[in-house]
């Protein structure tokens, strides 16, 4: 069984940095789940905000709306089991909150459906791992014509060069097919990971140079520059990585599932992957832009800054000369960053969709297929 780490300086965890911390990350979460979570649901039923989150290896607790009246909880380790093979955990919950025993492995899926007609299917957003960074599902989020992203089938992480063998045996378990790491060779090279050389995971990888435009961050004199060179660096991600994203999506295409889509911080390579995918399937602007930000509530800029306070002075002298606020927009997911990116994807290809079919080739008979694969 995966135990959590005891080192505070891990902030990617879901469950160790005290009690807090995990109050403020119920919160964060939470508000993401009003944009984005409650959509697992049929059709038929109404929306229900919840989320999921890990108090302990033993222990997951579920919040949703209490206004919604009196709740039956089931759980399985299947994300879309029928509800006569749901386990039932509790049967009248009136407070809109309850913890549940629930082991880290087999991963539990829950379902919580209440007497005024609201459900919604959830499960942990970020995986609980001891080495992983930003690990986390991209399922629950409401999408096109009602349905919603599916559980447990795509991923979007950080590096993974610190995954412990509990770590790796428990994501092989998610069965786990193909990987895109969208990092360049050299960081392949300086940060492997024995998930990616794992037998039956397939790795998609290419070599290629960063440009200059996250260099021109270094000159931004205000936070609102910042955000701007930022998001258009993420344009610029668009071109130098099209072969990276087009792969991805000839995978989800070709039904590789479940899928991981990583880079170094998981947040900005990564960022744009999981909005250009989340777009496609028909998630809303707010729920792209939400999700985005829920990296720095996993791994806060500060968890950088602390990383360069010890590093040698040749490594700070960039950050140092930086003001907090500025580096705060590099090291973070300012959604403000995300918006501008997609503004300019708005104007300049008619929408992260628009750019998906000029940029990638994905047709409407394509991505009426990734519809129909992805969302239930």
């Amino acid at each position: 069984m995966i135990r959590p780490s005891k080192t505070e300086a891990r902030p990617e965890r879901s469950f160790h940095e005290g009690k807090h911390i995990m109050d403020r990350r119920t919160l964060l979460i939470g508000l993401s789940s009003g944009l984005a979570v409650a959509g697992t649901q049929t059709q038929a039923a109404s929306r229900l905000n919840a989320a999921a989150t890990r108090l302990d290896p033993a222990r997951v607790r579920l919040t949703w709306s209490a206004a919604a009246g009196s709740a039956r909880v089931l759980t399985s380790s299947e994300p879309n089991a029928n509800l006569f093979a749901m386990k039932e955990v509790a049967a009248a919950v009136q407070s809109g909150q309850l913890d549940v025993a629930a082991a880290i492995s087999p991963r539990p899926y829950f379902l919580i459906r209440t007497r005024s007609g609201g459900q919604v299917r959830i499960a942990e957003r970020l995986l609980p791992l001891e080495g992983g960074r930003n690990f986390r599902d991209l399922g629950g989020y409401a999408a096109h014509r009602g349905k919603t992203v599916g559980w447990g089938r795509i991923y979007r992480s950080g590096v993974m060069a610190k995954l412990t063998s509990s770590d790796t045996a428990y994501l092989r378990s998610l069965g786990i097919a193909v990987i895109c790491d969208l990092r360049s060779g050299q960081e392949r090279t300086t940060e492997p990971s024995a998930l990616l050389g794992s037998e039956g995971v397939k790795v998609l990888s290419k070599d290629y140079e960063m440009g200059s435009s996250l260099n021109r961050l270094m000159s931004a004199k205000t936070k609102e520059e910042a955000v701007v060179i930022f998001g258009d660096a993420y344009i610029d991600f668009i071109q130098t990585l099209a072969p990276q994203y087009k792969e991805m999506f000839e995978s989800l295409l070709e039904n590789k599932a479940p899928l991981a889509v990583n880079c170094t911080a998981g947040k900005d390579r990564t960022g744009v992957a999981s909005a250009l995918i989340l777009s496609v399937l028909g998630v809303d602007r707010a729920s792209v832009v939400g999700d985005y930000a829920l990296s720095q509530t996993f791994v806060p800029p500060a968890y950088y800054l602390n990383q360069a306070a010890g590093a040698t002075a040749a490594q700070t002298t960039p950050f140092a000369r930086l003001p907090r606020p500025i580096a705060e927009v590099i090291l973070g997911s300012d959604p403000a960053v995300m918006q501008h990116a997609l503004g300019r994807m708005d104007r300049e290809f008619g929408g992260p969709v628009g750019l998906a079919k000029r940029q990638f080739g994905l047709t409407d008979a394509a991505i009426a297929k990734l519809r129909a694969d992805y969302l239930v």
